[in-house]
C-alpha cells in the first residue's frame, strides 16, 4: 500500500491525513507482519507514549488495525482487512507467533472455526497459536 492509498484509507474512515497516523501505518505495512508496541515506538522517534497510545487506539477504533497479539506486557499490530470498519472487525484467521524468530504473522484458516459454550453467546473469538514458522522450520 503507497502513501496515496493509506491517504485514500483515513480519509474513508473519516480521519484527518497527519503525518504520525501515515508513519505509522507504513511502518507497520512495511514490517510485514505484525509490528510490537515498543518497535513502533522506537521506529516513531520522537513520539511521546500518550500521542502513539491514542493514534494506535483511534486507528483500532475506525477497523483499520487490530491488535494482533498480546504476549506478557506487550502488544502486536497488525492491518485489518478491508471488510473491517468502525462498527465490526471481521478477522477469520488465527495469530501466530514463531518461538524462534518471534514474527507474528495473521493466518488465513481454510475452514472456520465455530465455539460454543452452553449458556453464553460468544460475540468475538481470538485465537493466538506459537510454534515455529515454515521459515524457521
Amino acid at each position: 500500500m503507497k502513501s496515496n492509498d493509506i491517504k485514500k484509507l483515513l480519509k474513508k474512515r473519516n480521519l484527518k491525513v497527519t503525518s504520525n497516523r501515515l508513519n505509522l501505518l507504513s511502518k507497520i505495512l512495511n514490517n510485514g507482519s505484525a509490528m510490537s508496541y515498543t518497535n513502533i515506538q522506537r521506529a516513531m522517534q520522537p513520539i511521546d507514549r500518550v500521542t502513539l497510545y491514542r493514534t494506535l487506539e483511534k486507528l483500532k477504533e475506525k477497523g483499520i488495525i487490530h491488535t494482533a497479539f498480546q504476549d506478557k506486557k506487550e502488544s502486536y499490530y497488525a492491518m485489518c482487512e478491508n471488510t473491517c470498519d468502525e462498527n465490526l472487525h471481521h478477522h477469520e484467521h488465527v495469530h501466530f507467533k514463531c518461538n524462534l524468530c518471534d514474527q507474528i504473522s495473521c493466518e488465513q484458516l481454510k475452514q472456520v472455526i465455530k465455539l460454543s459454550i452452553p449458556g453464553f453467546t460468544i460475540a468475538k473469538t481470538a485465537i493466538n497459536l506459537e510454534g515455529i514458522c515454515k521459515n524457521c522450520l
